[in-house]
């Protein structure tokens, strides 16, 4: 991977040496200038995001609110290219992705080419991780053109390191090879340890995969030892993982586990979970060759359980292979083809299968449609030779010609006249039956359903009091400005797009939507009906709701254009809900418990989900959140309030 940009000097880790606690000294002490405590800030997080990937966001967050403060975007620039690292080191990649995005802005906005070309380089590492190897591979290009214009030899030099690791991704060795070769040419005519090291992990991996054993295992060796000596954990983790699978190969199985679980303790200590997975998978692979299966299957279904948590879809092809062949050693071949099966279900797209259900459902729509037509036809033809029969034997039975001709004439009439009346007789019936239908789908996505039940048998509907409803609020941050940057048809545009993926979310969580005003949006739990949602519920749709909008916010702004950031915060308490007004009606909801909702939300931070200490009250002991503490914070007109920021555990 290509080092990210960083325009301060490494320092050690904070408290290690005598350097990092004057560095601490300098950023703690507040009366001297913001670009001195800056500078600081920006070396201890930098460092420490390398080392304990928690820490290092933590510092990078403080480096931001300064960065924020100053206004100078290269330190806003270096805030977020740290908090980029230490996410990608955690295997968060969406919100690695975001803040990669946000480098690209502030770049962008500089007009500072060496800081696009190393944005974009990085973003691709994101989308290699992803599987998106051709998007990686074009980032990886665009940034190359950058630095080959500029001049910029270390950075051409982790782009060539980068297109290698696409390549040998995909089996293309040959050009792997060739831009490993370029990489490792630049980086020793820099003198660069670190780089050198880089390209070896990726040189020694492939030339493992190619059966060069032993120089495989020299070159990683080599790896290992200059990382110990730059004190790159991450990296080391790598090369500890690549260096134990050649060693497998060779069938040097006490060195190989030795090697997994030195790269296991570094990975499981920094929260690298992506790398973990593979970690799992390849010590299940060790474990398969010396047919302990019972303990192959255990590795295996660990790291499937992180690739699902994940989204890492190579990760779960690997251990799903992994598991299949554990369970197929072990005699369980019931297991080993439901492993065989989900293998080659990860190649089906559910997109792929919803379109096909929605393909044959419109098929079987447009055949009844025509066949109830067709029916209907007949039936008033038969109708009609019915009554032509009985007219007919009227007529035969008079006596006068003339007579029986004008019976005729007058039957063709009223035949005519029975069969235009019932076609606009059922004309009418299907209209009135539409417009019905119209007014009650209207009428349901102003009200909730027992809502409108009640108005409609009553003609109306009492106000109601809920003791306990979890109240939701969200709000676009920058949206003044972004309003400045697009046209109105535009803005209007975008803010219906969001809303409607929130409306999708509320309504697969059973919340209750309550209304929009502006671009804020309002959603309630536990009402009209208790049973339908709780406090869980709400907060499970509120992290949704944030993803959904950080997914569209990294779309948007890989295309160039201005995106939306969102706050979200929650309070649970008793509201009072019923319909206000006579013309445009609407279901509303009152109380305290909203407005504390509507401070839990502008005293949060974007892209968080900021919630009481009520709500945390009922949601505390569900197992699939965690919380981070935010102590008392000061809310507008409620003084301070006890917060909690919360995430998926």
């Amino acid at each position: 991977m290509r080092p990210f940009l960083s325009i301060i000097s490494l320092v050690f880790f904070c408290g290690a040496f005598a350097q990092s606690d004057s560095l601490w000294s300098v950023w703690k002490n507040s009366s001297l200038p913001d670009s001195a405590r800056l500078k600081a800030i920006s070396a201890l997080s930098w460092k420490t995001v390398f080392q304990q990937p928690d820490s290092g966001i933590a510092l990078a967050e403080l480096q931001l609110q300064l960065a924020r403060k100053s206004g100078d975007p290269k330190a806003l620039f270096t805030a977020y290219n740290t908090l980029a690292a230490g996410n990608k080191m955690r295997s968060d990649l969406s919100a690695a992705l975001d803040y990669f995005n946000r480098c690209l802005e502030v770049a962008r906005s500089m007009n500072d080419r060496k800081r696009i070309a190393n944005t974009l380089s990085n973003l691709s590492t994101i989308y290699k991780d992803l599987g998106d190897q051709p998007r990686a591979l074009q980032l990886l290009h665009q940034s190359l053109r950058i630095d080959e214009e500029l001049g910029n030899k270390e950075g051409m030099a982790g782009t060539f390191n980068n297109i290698g690791n696409i390549y040998k991704r995909v089996n293309e060795t040959a050009k792997a090879l060739e831009n490993y070769a370029k990489s490792a040419a630049l980086y020793a005519e820099l003198d660069n340890p670190r780089g050198r090291a880089v390209v070896l992990v990726g040189i020694g991996t492939l030339h493992g995969d190619l059966g060069m054993l032993d120089t495989a295992v020299a070159e990683l060796r080599t790896a290992i030892g200059l990382y110990h000596r730059i004190g790159n954990r991450l990296d080391l983790g790598k090369a500890h993982n690549n260096l134990g699978q050649v060693l497998t190969r060779m069938g040097r199985m006490r060195e190989a586990y030795a090697e997994f679980d030195s790269a296991r303790t570094i990975h499981g200590a920094m929260g690298a979970r992506d790398l973990l997975a593979r970690n799992l998978y390849y010590t299940g692979q060790a474990l398969l060759r010396e047919g302990r299966a019972a303990e192959a299957v255990r590795s295996c279904r660990e790291g499937l359980a992180i690739a699902d948590s994940l989204g890492l879809l190579d990760q779960r092809k690997e251990c799903t292979d992994c598991l299949m062949h554990a369970y197929a050693q072990a005699g369980d071949f019931r297991r080993a083809y439901a492993m065989q099966q989900a293998f080659i279900d990860l190649d089906d797209t559910l997109d792929r299968a919803n379109n096909g259900k929605e393909v044959t459902r419109l098929e079987m729509t447009r055949v009844f449609r025509e066949r109830w037509i067709a029916d209907s036809l007949d039936q008033v033809r038969t109708d009609l030779e019915k009554q032509m029969v009985v007219d007919r034997r009227m007529a035969e039975q008079r006596t006068q010609r003339g007579f029986l001709i004008f019976s005729v004439i007058v039957a063709l009439v009223i035949a005519g006249a029975l069969l235009s009346r019932l076609r606009y007789t059922s004309k009418a019936k299907r209209a009135i039956e539409r417009e019905k239908e119209r007014s009650d789908d209207l009428l349901h996505n102003i009200l909730p359903e027992e809502v409108a039940a009640e108005l409609m048998e009553k003609g109306s509907a009492e106000a109601r009091t809920f003791d306990s409803a979890t109240v939701l609020f969200t709000d676009f941050k920058g949206f003044t400005a972004m309003s400045e940057q697009l046209t109105a048809t535009e803005l209007v545009a975008e803010i219906d797009h969001c809303f409607k993926a929130l409306d999708a979310i509320v309504e697969k969580h059973g919340v209750e939507k309550i209304k929009t005003i502006g671009d804020s949006y309002m959603a309630a739990a536990g009402l009209p009906d208790p049973a339908s949602s709780n406090a869980a519920d709400i907060v499970l749709a509120a992290l949704e709701m944030r993803d959904a909008i950080a997914q569209r916010r990294a779309e948007r702004l890989r295309e160039g254009r201005p995106a939306f950031e969102m706050r979200i915060g929650l309070h649970s308490g008793p509201v009072i809900a019923g319909i206000v007004g006579v013309k445009k009606f609407a279901y509303d909801i009152w109380g305290d418990t909203v407005n504390t909702a509507s401070r839990m939300e502008s005293s949060g931070e974007p892209g968080r989900v900021n919630i009481s200490a009520a709500t945390h009250a009922l949601v505390k002991d569900v197992i699939w959140l965690r919380f981070e503490p935010r102590g008392m914070v000061a809310a507008k007109g409620k003084g301070a309030l006890e917060m909690f920021f919360v995430d998926r555990a």
